[in-house]
């Protein structure tokens, strides 16, 4: 095992569609080189405008594997992790409002990642050049298992969430109305072409279960979102 961990490409990118301002984002080190156990901080530099006016969004991409969210950082300090992502891992502004800060604590071989910085800034004053800034909705579409999976004596449930921004959700399963967390399995956020996000979780239980008449639900709880949002499946309506 190397005694190094090469945090490959560190990139730092700001990607300015659809914003209102010039505003321009920068990497201070493409590539970090830290040993297991040690803490690193990737740093996003700011220009044009002040890191207390902007949103940021950390998201990484790991070889072979498509881009997901790690941690969206709010203009009022406060911080949401993906699920999946450790505490260590802690998003801040400097002190002179010209960074973004990402401080991983206790480096692991799983850190090893493509690191990149999205940010999120509107002008107050730019709306004449149609230049809005909205939070998608997210899409849900609920899926009972499939017949050949029933035979096998497992029926897998599955739920779909797309289109949704910033890339946080709560997707929650219930069975006739009670929460479900035996047989759940939610996967990473991923960040999709058209820059919103999309995730996948899956309810796993024996057939004779599903094939009782249980009423099951997916329910995502998003900011965007005034409420929680829940759709049903059952064996009977199949």
């Amino acid at each position: 095992v190397s005694s190094a961990l090469q945090l490959l490409g560190l990139y730092l990118q700001g990607l300015l569609s659809g914003w209102c301002q010039y505003a321009s984002f920068s990497q201070s080190s493409s590539e970090v080189s830290v040993s297991p156990g040690q803490t690193v901080v990737l740093t996003c530099d700011v220009a044009n405008v002040g890191a207390d006016k902007a949103n940021m969004n950390w998201i990484r991409q790991s070889p072979g594997k498509k881009p997901e969210g790690v941690v969206y950082f709010n203009t009022d300090l406060s911080f949401h992790r993906a699920p999946g992502i450790p505490d260590r891992y802690v998003p801040s502004r400097d002190s002179s409002n010209t960074k973004f800060l990402l401080t991983i604590s206790n480096v692991q071989e799983a850190d090893d990642s493509v690191y990149f910085c999205f940010a999120l800034y509107s002008s107050a004053g730019s709306r004449g050049l149609g230049c809005v800034l909205g939070r998608p909705e997210p899409q849900m579409h609920l899926f009972p298992p499939a017949q050949e999976e029933i035979t096998t004596g497992s029926a897998t449930l599955t739920c779909l969430v797309s289109s949704f921004f910033p890339g946080y959700i709560t997707v929650v399963w219930r069975r006739d109305g009670k929460s479900q967390e035996q047989g759940v399995h939610t996967g990473l956020v991923a960040l999709a072409e058209d820059q919103t996000y999309l995730v996948s979780s899956y309810l796993t239980v024996p057939a004779s279960e599903w094939g009782s008449g249980a009423r099951y639900s997916c329910v995502i709880t998003h900011e965007s979102l005034v409420s929680p949002l829940e759709k049903f499946v059952s064996s009977q309506a199949c």
